[in-house]
């Protein structure tokens, strides 16, 4: 039996502020958080990464550059190494724990693993500060998925993929995940139909047209992952108002 999804008002779409407030503040970083929670959004994506001594850290590259004024590998550079690099908006690479601790349970956290041992960090993490907010994991490394629903069973974990396939559905139905996360480019007809068939819930990515993630909804979607979530989310319910 999988977990349920976190709360929510049945019937109403999930808009999932991706890597924070996104539109707002640089992706991953305290500021985008700090926005995403203060606009009290259904939930927060991040990402994981480990650094070299096993640190869990929030950040989508394998490198810094893109977002960071400093260009070395997450995975070859201590935690301590990485706490001097400075993001382009002036502030350090935030560790998984400070997020924990910004957040303190206001706000659903989607924690995504993008190395193998990160939903292993992650659940330690969890544990030594004793978080007690409602939070979803995710991966897209299947291994990644049954270590969530080994070490955290009560836990909701969804799969994140970019094709929905026959083999991903089996997947999450035998191991008693909760959501699967496809890449709204690839979702046909017959791909919704498959997943709704199976029973379930989908949260496409990364869905910054309303029309576009109205329409997912409408399908079936449970939501949708957004750089514009807030965005999204008034425009939804002024939709709503109107009908």
């Amino acid at each position: 039996m999988r977990p349920p999804l976190p709360d929510g008002v049945p019937g109403t779409p999930v808009f999932v502020a991706h890597r924070g407030a996104s539109d707002r503040a640089l992706e991953n970083s305290l500021s985008a958080f700090s926005l995403a929670a203060a606009d009290g959004a259904d939930m927060i994506e991040f990402d994981v990464r480990l650094t070299s001594d096993g640190v869990p850290v929030i950040f989508h590259d394998e490198r810094t550059g893109r977002t960071a004024k400093t260009n070395l590998e997450v995975a070859g550079t201590t935690a301590a190494r990485l706490r001097t690099v400075i993001l382009k908006n002036g502030e350090p690479i935030p560790a998984l724990v400070e997020v924990l601790d910004l957040v303190r349970g206001r706000i659903p956290l989607n924690v995504e693993s993008k190395v193998p041992g990160g939903v292993a960090a992650a659940a330690k993490a969890l544990a030594e500060t004793r978080y007690r907010g409602a939070i979803l994991l995710s991966s897209g490394f299947r291994e990644e998925c049954v270590a969530a629903r080994a070490l955290l069973p009560g836990l909701p974990c969804g799969l994140v993929t970019r094709r929905p396939s026959v083999s991903d559905l089996a997947f999450c139905l035998r191991h008693g995940l909760s959501s699967i996360h496809p890449d709204h480019r690839f979702l046909t007809v017959l791909r919704v139909r498959k997943i709704l068939s199976a029973g379930i819930p989908f949260l496409p990515y990364t869905v910054d047209d309303p029309g576009v993630g109205f329409r997912l909804i409408d399908a079936g979607a449970a939501g949708v992952f957004s750089n514009r979530a807030q965005s999204l989310r008034e425009s939804w319910h002024a939709r709503k108002r109107l009908s």
